[in-house]
């Protein structure tokens, strides 16, 4: 793989949120999910309140119990310019309870 390749692949790897690239297509998408998903990244953001996970078939660290109380403490965390953690199945879950609970709106996640 050339240099040039690689800084590519590194970029796609990268991107925590399709909706947030510079140039989108199919071609595009693709190869950003499948540079997160070789990485063991599975999951990645569309916009504020939609995800994208990519089926591992394997176990992976990142839905371990200790991950999920990061993802508690990150939202009740409100220190402002404190880094975000990855997009993640907790994270979304976490949105949706928290906004339903100061909104009294019902809330949806679709899984399909």
């Amino acid at each position: 793989m050339n240099r040039q390749s690689t800084l590519l692949h590194q970029q796609l790897e990268a991107v925590t949120d399709l909706a947030k690239l510079n140039a989108i297509s199919d071609d595009v998408i693709v190869s950003c999910l499948r540079e997160r998903f070789l990485s063991d990244n599975i999951y990645t953001n569309i916009g504020s309140s939609a995800l994208v996970a990519v089926n591992p078939h394997k176990y992976i660290s990142s839905n371990a119990d200790s991950v999920l109380h990061k993802y508690a403490g990150e939202y009740r965390n409100t220190v402002e310019g404190t880094e975000r953690l990855p997009p993640h199945i907790f994270q979304l879950a976490n949105n949706a309870y928290y906004h339903m609970r100061r909104t009294t709106q019902d809330q949806s996640i679709l899984l399909r």
